[in-house]
């Protein structure tokens, strides 16, 4: 009864992307914040974070990943986005060793700072102010079906904000991570976002679906160093669909570099002059081109790690081409 019941959740969970994607349809979504970074570890490895899914950020790209966690781990990470955005995540995941499952919360804001109020009688201003934020609260729950098989869920609670208007709306996210016990090879698959549309004043909009499949792999680990390479693939439901790829490499488990790079068919290639977006100039209406770089480094994130005994600094920068980079930072602590 009980390989039965396995035996249908494998079913379940590889079926799903193709009845939820079947029915998603490509366009501008609601609540996109949700598709931000929270960890600056997988920032740094190009958004790559499903083949490690080993600390409490696990949360938020897979669930499942929290039985790979031994003790409480909590984490708390902050990003300096475009435009002044400010976004701040935090999480917690205990374990539940007897039960060979795991739960975690986390909840995550961002705020736009003040914006001038303006009408179309008064264009320049009207001299007040007002502002924007979004907010999510979720719970996660994860359980290992075998020593190789993992499987968890999260439930979130969804708030948008603009001057005096609100939105509110429910989502889940589902994952799975496999070890093959081959030689350090494992397979990760997630599902996020899906959930009820986002109703805003008298719009309607969906929420950024995306299903992700990822592959870790340890090329070399001689016990003092090592190197950790990961690649995904993401199909996500307001969007192009991507790759990512990301190197992390260790030494003695204390200090870390990173490099990770974000490719999709349209802006995130390598100087590639035929994917640049031409515009129309607003004062005579001629198509403006920029001359690429050499190297289009837009996509391209950069990081460092440090662990000292429970405690863990992480930084990374991420190049969003001609409109500047964004930095993020996270700490976290093992109790």
């Amino acid at each position: 009864m009980i390989n039965r019941m396995k035996s249908l959740l494998f079913l379940m969970v590889f079926l799903l992307p193709a009845v939820v994607f079947s029915q998603a349809k490509t366009g501008t979504a609601a609540m996109t914040f949700l598709k931000i970074d929270v960890s600056a570890r997988a920032n740094a490895l190009g958004g790559s974070f499903i083949g490690l899914a080993n600390d409490v950020s696990t949360l938020h790209y897979n669930p499942a990943g929290m039985i790979n966690i031994q003790q409480p781990d909590f984490g708390v990470s902050h990003t300096m986005y475009l435009a002044d955005i400010q976004y701040t995540w935090g999480g917690l995941v205990f374990p539940l060793k007897e039960m060979n499952a795991a739960v975690g919360f986390q909840s995550s804001f961002l705020i736009v700072g003040d914006m001038d109020e303006t009408t179309i009688d008064k264009p320049q201003g009207t001299g007040r102010t007002f502002s924007a934020h979004d907010m999510m609260v979720g719970a996660s729950y994860a359980q290992m079906l075998t020593p190789k098989f993992y499987i968890g869920g999260t439930l979130k609670f969804l708030q948008e904000k603009l001057a005096n208007e609100s939105a509110w709306s429910v989502a889940g996210d589902v994952g799975t991570y496999y070890d093959t016990k081959w030689k350090s090879l494992i397979f990760g698959m997630s599902i996020r976002n899906f959930g009820t549309a986002v109703e805003f004043i008298n719009e309607s909009a969906d929420l950024p679906m995306m299903f992700v499949f990822g592959i870790g792999f340890n090329p070399y680990d001689d016990g003092i160093n090592k190197l950790s390479t990961l690649v995904e693939a993401g199909h996500p439901s307001d969007n192009n669909e991507y790759i990512t790829v990301g190197l992390e490499y260790s030494f003695d488990d204390m200090f870390f570099l990173r490099a990770g790079r974000k490719i999709d068919e349209l802006e995130n290639w390598l100087g590639d002059e035929d994917k640049y977006v031409k515009f129309k100039d607003n004062a005579d209406g001629t198509s403006v081109n920029y001359d690429p770089e050499s190297f289009n480094n837009f996509g391209t994130s950069i990081g460092v790690g440090f662990k000292l005994s429970q405690f863990r600094f992480d930084y990374s920068w991420e190049s969003y081409g001609r409109l500047g980079g964004i930095n993020m930072f996270n700490v976290s602590l093992s109790f």
